[in-house]
């Protein structure tokens, strides 16, 4: 982040992720606000910093194959308070602005800040990662794990007045409000030491390169589910989605392809729906997506069968007189179904009333070998595509003379 170093001040992107953190965890609890504001004060300004067990190493947080370079580097300027161990990196042969920005380790998404474009990971044990100035994230879902080298946003100049940029930092803090927050010097795998030299603008000037081939951008809506076209499901199925990389922004419908010239979601490059949402019914999901130029494409995913409902059985056939040796074949009306279809019925033909077996036919008849004398139960139960099962049903009594 730059400014003059005549106007030094502390740097409020972390309070502002601090602010949503905390009201992403409190918010619930609102009518105890003045006590949990208290206490988060408490925290900031008296505990120190936790101790941090096992600090990850670090990568560059920057495209595989590219050099960037540290324009405002340790101490003055605006790294002059706790995040005095920060770095301002610009692309230095190429575009910054849109840049893909990589975890710099293992960790999980702890909080977003919007107006900034401030993203910080956790890491565990104490220790975080923050990216400012994002143009926007790959995602903000609080949680979410990544993997060191993901690309997790792009860069931007979201609150750096006009001047694309990364503000990178290490930092330790302690609780869930990481406070007492201390950055800490910064090496990184790729053979960089930049420890405390003394000094304003430390390390400024340096060119840092990543190794490796040039990042493989995503171009097109890739969908990641469990569900499968043209088949049924009678259990919710989640179906995530990410955006190719361009993308600023993006609809999503049931059935139709959505329309209007705004995008609902502009935030964010991933997604998701769930099949409950659209009810019960085969479904298909329109994604329509803008580009930076503001051209839209559409894709799609399905259609996806969702039903919980049971086909219902037919009314029962009454009793049935056979004679002794002889074979048959006993038919009734077919299940309904108004969703996944009838896919086959189980049947049972003995003397317990209440009997059931794992005898599966497709369509409504079974064949009944020949029988001794005596009273007998024909049981059947309907199954659908979904996997749902009607009740076991007694359709009728076989009574066998001589």
């Amino acid at each position: 982040m730059l400014q003059s170093p005549s106007v030094p001040r502390l740097h409020s992107d972390e309070q502002n992720a601090f602010h949503y953190y905390f009201h992403q965890i409190y918010c619930s609890h609102c009518k105890f606000a003045p006590t949990l504001i208290l206490f988060a004060l408490m925290l900031a300004f008296v505990l120190p910093a936790a101790p941090v067990t096992a600090t990850p190493s670090l990568s560059l947080p920057i495209p595989s194959g590219e050099s960037w370079k540290i324009i405002q580097g340790y101490g003055c300027g605006t790294h002059n308070s706790w995040d005095r161990y920060s770095l301002d990196l610009v692309n230095s042969n190429g575009r910054t602005f849109g840049a893909p920005v990589r975890a710099a380790a293992d960790g999980t998404i702890w909080s977003w800040t919007s107006k900034s474009g401030t993203l910080i990971l956790a890491h565990g044990g104490g220790f975080y990662t923050m990216y400012t100035h994002l143009d926007r994230a790959v995602s903000i879902a609080l949680d979410r794990a990544v993997k060191r080298g993901d690309v997790i946003g792009y860069a931007g100049d979201r609150a750096a007045h006009g001047l694309a940029h990364l503000h990178f930092t290490a930092f330790t803090g302690h609780g869930i409000a990481a406070s007492g927050r201390q950055s800490v010097p910064l090496s990184f795998n790729e053979g960089y030491d930049l420890p405390d030299t003394g000094g304003c603008n430390q390390h400024g000037g340096e060119v840092l390169t990543t190794r490796g081939a040039q990042d493989t951008r995503i171009t097109s809506v890739q969908f990641s589910t469990t569900a499968q076209p043209e088949h049924w499901y009678n259990s919710d199925m989640r179906i995530e989605f990410r955006l190719p990389d361009d993308v600023r922004g993006f609809s999503q419908g049931w059935d139709t392809p959505p329309t209007g010239d705004v995008p609902q979601f502009g935030e964010s490059l991933e997604g998701y729906v769930q099949t409950v949402w659209a009810g019960e019914g085969l479904h298909t999901l329109y994604i329509r997506y803008w580009d930076a130029a503001g051209t839209t494409q559409t894709a799609s995913f399905g259609p996806v069968g969702y039903d919980t409902t049971a086909p219902a059985m037919p009314a029962p056939l009454g009793e049935i007189a056979l004679h002794s040796g002889q074979a048959t074949t006993v038919r009734w009306q077919a299940a309904t179904d108004n969703g996944a279809g009838v896919a086959g019925y189980e049947v049972y033909i003995g003397t317990d009333p209440n009997g059931t077996a794992d005898a599966m036919v497709a369509t409504p008849e079974t064949s009944v070998p020949a029988l001794p004398v005596g009273s007998y139960v024909l049981r059947v139960q309907a199954l659908d595509y979904a996997g749902n099962a009607s009740a076991w049903q007694t359709l009728g009594m076989l009574t066998v003379n001589e």
